[in-house]
């Protein structure tokens, strides 16, 4: 938007009411979801005011005459708002939600459908696009460094954008070069030590030339203080909410003639910061059961989150006639990330675990499409291909401290199982008819079970129930450690050192028993996951107006996708240290391939009815459709021994893929201008989405760690989501928008990340509801022109969805309180639009809310951990234009 708009707020005279409700109109109602900014513009004639166009269907369009659902944020509202990520502008769009994690695994959520993203087999259920490429998992999430704008389409979207658009797509669009010599640098600063630079440079460099340079870099210190001062590492995992981004875009766009035109583009993008925080509940935290405090302790060794990320994309637009065009494109994408994270939230060196992501991929995305307009039918066909390679290996690292308190686990268990034998004899029952309440009784009686093996007086116990210490003693003195005929006591296992730990090792064979001259060392079981993923799709789109005020769209795509993927666990290092050693959490596994296709036919059928130049409304039916694929961490191989699990049937591995979702959506919509100054958006949906695909951290038997694990789960939703923009007065503007959702939930039977057996099971929320409130004024300044922008975020918390959560997770504090949120900027432009200031403010009213939760440790460590939103934020920005 040119900065003359601003420059126009200022005149007092306001000569024509209407022109001033146009310009107010565009400034204010652009932070809304009906604000997308586009080069071309429509006017309406009784209203005067500047109509946003979109290109939803893939074709610019009047954005209240497109006869689908779909939203818009603007340059100027993610100015406004200060938004630099996804994440930072879904409170503008109802149903939309992204996660605002890690950056490498967040997602998006769609009308309460989230997609898991951890898994490299999977993909997401709302397709991603930048600059008309589609962005797989950990690429999802990019700087907006000179964006035009962002549309997202609710509903399926599978016949014009196809791959994995079974809810819907985000489509990202950058600002392309143009014939012109312009540009701008600006700071943003602020809590936290803000640092925020952005630039942005654009010139013609010939007649028909054009090059426009833009880059971002965005740093920030954390909000929460990690305090960890571990003996692992030298160098912590950072604080909470700790930020280091760059992102950079040189494209360079040649108008051959006057109906061709070629772009390519360089995008560049560079993240290394800490991890997100694991804010520890547990007794062993830093502040237990205090989610709220202002440190933690997260002692993760090397803890950080880092991608580095490149694509190149070729762009070639045509037009043969008035009526036919082409546009051909093709982008190869590639990156690497590693995220290590604390998966305790302590820093206990007894109850340590940490994973880490490492994924190297690359996507090499291919669309021809065709175009037919005319005055009566409009048609949009084409073809789509990509190829993707990807590499994930998933570190899964203890210390050795924590390993010796897992086999302090185990020995529990035969420790326990001999107990119970030997009361079962005394008394001459059968050791099933044994009560566990009598069992618990006796061990409690002589002190167990072990907490930890490297604990002298507990071992010293366990050593004489299992009847070994007379063993062990008869050696110590036979090697004249000891005088024959001493007894074994807490005291001669200290004073021995590892010889009592390598004895018992070695009579029980089990290599895994070994003493504490080994601690605080590393332990490592890594997965290891390969894939190669191929998708075809072919696709028509039709669209007949048969008067001028009804038209009736229709389309098909078909689609294919292939998957080859693989699994592998390898042995841990610390077997080189220690001879004979095994893998304690999972078994180690050889590589094993499998291979799987999936193919649907989607389509979608609508109408639109213009009754007049104010109201129309619209009606549409589609389904959708999301590839299935394979769960990184879930092999088939068996969870006790790593051998391949082979289906008697057949003879070969167990299929262990998971199903494709499918989605099914019926839409009613309403868009006009009411009164003659509100204008209103309205639909209505009913969508019925099967097999959705979700991440469960699950702890199956025969499992010692709780891992996410893919869960099929049927859903029904009902809603509806309305969005108002009111010109209250010439300086005064205000808009509204809003969602209310029923959702029913069905889940098949799984177990948490306790190792509970979850029966399959329903779930149904009452009515949420959502909504963000938006005002805008334009004070009377004596030079220059001001705005002052607020914005109020109220989300209802429907966790109450949530199926398998253990008590522990539904007792953290404030864990199903509604978010209520307050923005504010104020922002002023001197007369020449060379310069703007602007002083802001994120999250007044200070509201803390916990986030995601990790549980994945809760059961054998006794720790688990969440997530805390950033409270009060401040600062200024400074624009210099020219």
């Amino acid at each position: 938007m040119s900065h003359g708009y601003y420059r126009s707020f200022t005149n007092i005279q306001y000569k024509k009411h209407a022109i001033a409700q146009a310009i107010i109109l565009s400034l204010f109602f652009t932070p809304l979801w009906v604000s997308a900014a586009s080069s071309e513009t429509v006017a309406q004639q009784e209203l005067d005011v500047e109509v946003m166009t979109v290109t939803a269907q893939k074709r610019v369009q009047n954005i209240m005459k497109v006869p689908v659902t779909v939203d818009s944020v603007s340059a100027d509202t993610i100015k406004q708002s200060g938004s630099v990520m996804l994440n930072d502008i879904d409170k503008f769009i109802p149903g939309f939600d992204f996660s605002d994690g890690d950056v490498t695994q967040a997602g998006v959520t769609m009308r309460g459908v989230s997609s898991p993203n951890i898994s490299v087999g999977g993909d997401p259920s709302t397709a991603t696009f930048f600059d008309g490429v589609y962005l797989p998992r950990a690429a999802q999430n990019v700087l907006f460094s000179d964006m035009q704008r962002v549309e997202v389409l609710k509903g399926p979207q599978g016949t014009l954008f196809g791959k994995n658009a079974a809810m819907g797509v985000v489509n990202m669009i950058p600002n392309a070069p143009e014939d012109d010599t312009t540009g701008f640098i600006k700071g943003s600063f602020g809590s936290d030590n803000l640092q925020r630079i952005e630039g942005m440079f654009n010139v013609s460099l010939a007649d028909n030339v054009y090059l426009r340079l833009n880059a971002l870099s965005n740093q920030q210190d954390g909000y929460i203080k990690n305090v960890a001062s571990s003996s692992l590492s030298d160098k912590n995992a950072g604080d909470a909410g700790e930020k280091d981004h760059q992102a950079a875009r040189a494209a360079l766009k040649w108008e051959i003639s006057s109906r061709t035109d070629l772009q390519l583009s360089y995008d560049w993008d560079q993240l290394d910061q800490a991890p997100g925080a694991a804010i520890g509940l547990s007794p062993y935290a830093e502040n237990p059961g205090e989610p709220f405090a202002d440190t933690f302790a997260n002692d993760v060794v090397n803890g950080n989150e880092r991608r580095d990320m490149t694509a190149v994309t070729v762009k070639l637009n045509h037009e043969f006639n008035q009526q036919w065009s082409m546009m051909l494109l093709s982008s190869k994408r590639q990156w690497e990330t590693y995220n290590r994270i604390d998966e305790d939230g302590t820093q206990n060196i007894s109850r340590y675990l940490d994973t880490d992501n490492h994924e190297d991929s690359d996507i090499f995305y291919n669309e021809l499409q065709v175009n037919y307009n005319s005055d009566n039918f409009h048609y949009v066909g084409g073809v789509t291909y990509s190829k993707e390679d990807v590499h994930q290996t998933t570190f899964i690292t203890t210390t050795t401290d924590t390993a010796a308190r897992l086999v302090s686990g185990q020995l529990n268990e035969q420790i326990a199982a001999g107990v119970r034998a030997e009361f079962a004899t005394g008394v001459g029952v059968s050791p099933d008819d044994v009560p566990q309440e009598t069992v618990d009784y006796l061990l409690a009686l002589n002190g167990l079970p072990l907490e930890h093996i490297w604990d002298a007086e507990q071992w010293s116990t366990a050593l004489n129930l299992m009847g070994v210490a007379g063993d062990i003693m008869d050696y110590l003195a036979y090697i004249g450690a000891v005088p024959a005929g001493t007894p074994l006591t807490p005291e001669i296992i200290t004073l021995t050192g590892d010889a009592t730990y390598d004895i018992v090792a070695q009579q029980l064979d089990i290599a895994e028993i070994f003493g504490p001259s080994y601690s605080n060392q590393m332990w490592s079981e890594n997965f290891i996951n390969n894939g190669e993923f191929t998708s075809y799709g072919i696709y028509s789109d039709f669209d007949f107006q048969l008067s001028d005020q009804w038209n009736v769209f229709f389309g098909l795509r078909h689609s294919k996708d292939e998957k080859d993927f693989s699994w592998q666990v390898s042995q841990t290092q610390f077997a080189q240290v220690r001879s004979g050693i095994n893998n304690i959490l999972f078994p180690a596994r050889d590589q094993l391939w499998q291979s799987k296709s999936w193919s649907k036919t989607t389509g979608r059928l609508g109408t639109g009815y213009i009754i007049n130049d104010d109201h129309m409304v619209f009606a549409s039916v589609a389904n959708g459709y999301k590839a299935g694929g394979f769960d990184s961490l879930n092999s088939p191989h068996s969870e006790s021994s790593g051998e391949v699990l082979i289906d008697p049937e057949t003879g070969k591995a167990i299929d262990v893929s998971f199903e494709p979702e499918e989605s099914l959506n019926y839409e009613l919509g309403y868009k006009g201008i009411l009164f003659s100054e509100i204008r209103t958006t309205l639909s209505l949906f009913h969508t019925v989405l099967d097999d959705r695909q979700i991440s469960k951290n699950s702890k199956p038997p025969g499992q010692n760690q709780a891992l996410p694990t893919i869960v099929n789960e049927d859903m029904t939703i009902d809603g509806f989501e309305l969005g108002m923009n009111w010109q209250m007065t010439q300086t005064l503007a205000a808009g509204f928008v809003t969602e209310v959702r029923n959702t029913d939930v069905e889940t098949e039977a799984f177990y948490n990340d306790s190792g509970t057996l979850i029966e399959a099971g329903t779930a149904k929320t009452d009515t949420t509801t959502s909504y963000t409130l938006v005002a805008d004024w334009l004070p009377n300044v004596s030079s220059g022109s001001a705005v002052v922008h607020f914005d109020y975020v109220f989300k209802e918390n429907d966790r109450g969805l949530e199926i398998g959560n253990d008590d522990w997770v539904n007792s953290i504090p404030h864990y199903f309180d509604d978010t209520k949120l307050l923005n504010a900027r104020i922002s002023w432009i001197n007369d020449s639009e060379s310069l703007e200031i602007g002083v802001w403010g994120k999250n007044l009213l200070d509201n803390r809310y916990p986030g995601f939760v990790g549980g994945r440790t809760k059961d054998i460590l006794g720790t688990g951990y969440t997530s805390v939103n950033k409270g009060l934020e401040a600062g200024v920005d400074i624009k210099y234009m020219f």
